[in-house]
């Protein structure tokens, strides 16, 4: 990887690929392969055209893949089956990998599955629990909208138009008044 020099264009540099190699599908379409690319949301045919590619690789569709290295890949990162001549390769290379110590110690540890699993867990947990706050403050805002418009409806009924506006600005004047006519 190189850097540019302050002042030079970005078409400058040297085509990239970011490749993501999900054991899931990242998207839920199905697809082997995801080419992403940049472009503008206002002006969706408006493309960087920078060489930069993310690709996000989903092994569960591997059966789906067209053949080749990105077949024998996909199958091997899916089943842990070593068929063709990528796939050994890269089992090879991280049974060498791991029996260097040194490196091991060296690389970030690598989350299990297990651990991964209980990661989208409480991530899942989160968004269910921020999913129930907001539908519990909405039906508390319909309910209190509810009551409100009972409180107004009576105080109308009763010509108490000033009891209105006082409950409408001050909540500790509109506690009373749901208390008094029992709403």
């Amino acid at each position: 990887m190189r850097e540019l020099p302050a002042g030079d264009d970005y078409d400058r540099l040297p085509e990239s690929f970011v490749v993501f190699l999900c054991s899931q599908d990242p998207f839920g379409y199905d697809l082997p392969v995801y080419h992403l690319e940049r472009r503008c949301d206002e002006v969706p045919e408006l493309r960087l055209g920078d060489a930069s590619h993310w690709l996000a690789l989903n092994a569960r569709a591997w059966e789906d893949a067209p053949g080749g290295d990105l077949l024998d890949l996909l199958r091997y990162a899916q089943t842990g089956k070593a068929l063709g001549s990528l796939s050994r390769k890269i089992e090879a290379a991280v049974g060498r990998a791991n029996e260097d110590r040194e490196w091991v110690d060296k690389v970030w540890s690598v989350s299990t599955i297990v651990e991964n699993a209980a990661r989208r867990e409480r991530i899942n947990g989160r968004i269910a629990c921020e999913e129930a706050r907001e539908e519990g403050r909405q039906e508390g805002r319909e309910e209190g909208s509810a009551r409100f418009a009972a409180l107004a409806s009576r105080l109308i009924e009763a010509g108490r138009v000033d009891d209105l506006a006082q409950a409408a600005s001050d909540p500790a004047r509109r506690d009373e008044l749901f208390r008094e006519l029992g709403v």
